[in-house]
């Protein structure tokens, strides 16, 4: 194991620590795009706070993810309350609220890719044995869950057939219709 340092992030910036008045004050700054941000740590040194340049550059891009994260997850909410509202189908739900938690963790996984060039070589290693035991397990319950699915259907086509030999045209289009439905399962 290599002596290197890993740098370890805070979890908040400093300017979340300073008084409500003083982050108002920050705030209201950072609205006007004459002030630039060595202004705004200026003027809290004449406050007696310290804090760089550097520190509101990021406070400033955190706020607008943090407020462009929350006015995305509120469309979105609104969009499932609509669809909650026309449809009753837990169905439709269910995936509504899946695709919203997929956009929240692929947005959680961006945000952490910088922390992941400085984690260490065997936590490193451990996410990658996790994330392959989990592509192993779903690629496992797909094969099974499409070999239960064709084991159906190659069931129904023989009752198909014993049940309806007069009618072959009737057959044929159930089949095919059967086909139809089996080709649209995968496409997904």
């Amino acid at each position: 194991m290599s002596n290197k340092a890993y740098k370890k992030y805070r979890k908040h910036n400093k300017v979340f620590s300073l008084s409500e008045e003083l982050r108002q004050a920050v705030d209201e700054m950072l609205l006007d795009t004459s002030i630039t941000y060595q202004d705004i740590s200026n003027y809290l040194k004449e406050q007696g706070q310290a804090v760089s340049k550097s520190t509101i550059g990021r406070y400033a891009l955190e706020t607008k993810q943090l407020a462009h994260r929350l006015l995305e997850t509120q469309a979105r909410v609104q969009e499932l309350v609509k669809v909650a509202k026309y449809n009753q189908d837990d169905e439709g739900l269910t995936e509504a609220a899946l695709q919203i938690s997929v956009h929240k963790l692929s947005e959680r996984i961006a945000l952490i890719e910088e922390e992941l060039d400085d984690l260490p070589p065997e936590a490193a290693i451990d996410l990658m044995i996790k994330l392959a035991r989990a592509k192993a397990y779903k690629d496992k319950t797909y094969a099974a869950l499409k070999s239960e699915h064709e084991r159906a259907y190659k069931k129904f086509k023989a009752s198909v057939y014993g049940e309806l030999q007069e009618h072959p045209e009737l057959v044929e289009k159930l089949v095919q219709i059967a086909d139809e439905t089996m080709g649209k399962l995968y496409e997904k």
